[in-house]
């Protein structure tokens, strides 16, 4: 299997918006539970954000969505 030189999202991304459709995966049904935020500190001084302030933030937001969905609280 060969990769372009470049990334073409309509190569990957229709397929899997579709799919998340189909199952539902946008669908939220409110409960009693509190609603909560998810707060994501700022960039570094320079401004920039890198791979360190992406990983730990995906990281944060799947356990926490996971919680959540697992009806825990995530607090």
């Amino acid at each position: 299997m060969e990769l372009s030189a470049k990334y073409n999202p309509a190569e990957t991304e229709d397929k899997w918006y579709e799919y998340w459709l189909k199952h539902k995966f946008f669908h939220s049904e409110p409960d009693e539970r509190e609603p909560y935020t998810i707060v994501i500190p700022p960039p570094n001084v320079t401004g920039i954000l890198h791979m360190g302030h992406v990983l730990n933030n995906t990281l944060n937001d799947v356990l926490i969505r996971k919680a959540r969905m697992d009806g825990k609280n995530a607090c």
